[in-house]
Parts: structure tokens; sequence; C-alpha cells
């Protein structure tokens, strides 16, 4: 494992060769994230207070996003527990809130008696939609696009599934900060601004991490990206669906 300091806040632990092991492979990694991440007595990482902060910024962004376009119905893919979402559902009790990751973050869902609906579905290669709603106002991929093996399969059904006026909301982050990627170049941030406009997502807002990491000089592909977000943590962006 590496881990990665921030700056003023606790050290983060990711794990080596994610893209072989990953959590939507094993079924159990999340219930043993306390044994993997040396948490102790912690049932998981996001009782972590850097983590916990870090949802407490991303749900205060979505809340305001949502209220600002009067957005009730929510999909939140690769959700983990879904700590996030009770915050987001803390401050928009109205919302009809449906999350999807593995089995282990289910298990953990159900045993703290977290509030939404919950469904196991396989997004690693594949993206099965049988069992959700035809249409939502709003999809959440935050930090989760990275770590599958095929991320077009999933923006493509999310685009179907986002109403003509619904967004989507991604967090990708940033290379420098040390996190693997299945597909890294792809999440360049001009690579990834045009992968999702390509697939029917037209980039709106831009929005900093309050965690930062290492500044070096822009690469060739993030031309377009904003010097601010050059040593933001991770970059959270905001897009609209592109009607044909």
């Amino acid at each position: 494992m590496i881990s990665f300091r921030t700056q003023g806040e606790e050290t983060v632990t990711f794990y080596k060769g994610e893209q072989d092991k990953h959590q939507f492979e094993n079924k159990s990694e999340w219930v043993n994230e306390s044994v993997n991440l040396n948490l102790g007595n912690i049932d998981s990482r996001i009782d972590i207070p850097v983590w916990v902060e870090r949802y407490k910024f991303e749900s205060n962004i979505i809340s305001d996003v949502l209220s600002n376009n009067k957005y009730d119905k929510i999909l939140e893919l690769g959700s983990g527990p879904g700590l996030m979402g009770q915050m987001i559902m803390e401050k928009k009790p109205s919302v009809d809130y449906t999350f999807i990751d593995q089995q282990g973050a289910k298990d953990i869902f159900i045993k703290r008696n977290y509030k939404g609906r919950f469904l196991v579905i396989d997004l690693m290669n594949s993206f099965d939609t049988k069992e959700l709603d035809k249409e939502y106002d709003f999809i959440i991929a935050n930090d989760f696009l990275e770590h599958i093996y095929n991320p077009s399969i999933v923006i493509q059904e999310s685009y179907k599934l986002l109403k003509s006026d619904g967004m989507m909301f991604v967090s990708v982050p940033n290379w420098r900060m040390g996190h693997t990627f299945i597909y890294r170049g792809l999440f360049d941030y001009d690579n990834f601004v045009y992968f999702m406009f390509t697939h029917g997502f037209e980039l709106t807002t831009l929005y900093e991490s309050p965690l930062k990491c290492m500044s070096t000089q822009k690469i060739s592909s993030e031309t377009t990206m904003p010097n601010e977000l050059i040593n933001s943590w991770n970059w959270y962006m905001l897009f609209k669906k592109i009607n044909n």
C-alpha cells in the first residue's frame, strides 16, 4: 500500500494494483476495511474524520445543485455504504435516493440503518439497468469511474437514464495525488472532458477540493484546465445532458 499526506490532513491510504483487485471484484472488501486499513475498532473508512469532512463538502455541493434545479430523484453509482447520500438526505428529506455498489457496502448500509434504496449491481464491466427506474433527475459518480473496466458503458447507460434536463456530478482524482487508475490518461482533464462530451455531456461547472496535493506544471493533456485545479486533490465536475 502507499500513503499520501494532504496538506494539514490525515494520511489517506490507497491500494497498489487496485485494478487487479478492485472492490467490485471482492464483495467482502468493504466489510474488511477495518483490517485492510488498520482502523482498529472503526467499522469503515467512512468513519475517519478526513473522509467525513470530505463527504460533508461534497454533499453541500450536490444539495445546492438539487435545490437550484428542483431535482428529487437521485442515482449514485459506486456509492460505498452511502454516507454522502445520508448527508444529502438530511438536507433534502424529500429526495428519492438510489445507491448502487457491491454486497459488502450494502451490508454496512443495512447495519447502520441508512435510508434510501440500495441495489447490488456489477458495474465493473457492464451496467444492467433492469432493476432501476426509467428516469432520474441527477446521477452521481464520485471517485468511481476511474476504477471500472468499461466507463464508456456506464456513461452511455447514465445518459439514457437521465431526464432531458438532467445533470451528472462526477468527481475525478487528480493524478498528482497518487491514486490508481485503470485508464490513467483517460482521466487527464482535457481527455475526460472530451470523453464526456462524446457521450453526450457538456461540462457546466467546476469545483475545487478542500484537500490539496503536490503542485506540478500542467501536462499536455491539461491545457484547458483552470490553474487553480493543479493542486486540487480531485476535480468536481457538473455536466448537463446534451439532447439530440
